[in-house]
């Protein structure tokens, strides 16, 4: 039986989960600022994050959201890999 993990797929899943997940943490920053980052400080284990946050521009985002998308995308690939090398 041959399990191995398709490369390009998990490498995708991971990427677009990624930017899913971004999106809808800006869309909570964007709705809803002051809760965000009182769940943010909680995140942190209580550490006052309200001087770190700071306003940031769409083009900012956006990139933050394909560098981040690429990122996993990499590390997706890496891991399935890794798991095909192993199994």
């Amino acid at each position: 039986m041959n399990n191995k993990l398709k490369i390009t797929k998990v490498a995708n899943s991971l990427a677009v989960t990624t930017a899913i997940i971004y999106l809808v943490c800006i869309l909570a920053k964007w709705v809803a600022p002051g809760l965000t980052t009182t769940l943010g400080s909680y995140l942190f284990h209580g550490i006052d994050i309200t001087n770190l946050v700071v306003a940031r521009s769409f083009s900012y985002s956006l990139v933050s959201l394909i560098t981040g998308a690429i990122i996993s995308w990499l590390i997706g690939a890496l891991f399935a890999m890794v798991y095909n090398k192993v199994r």
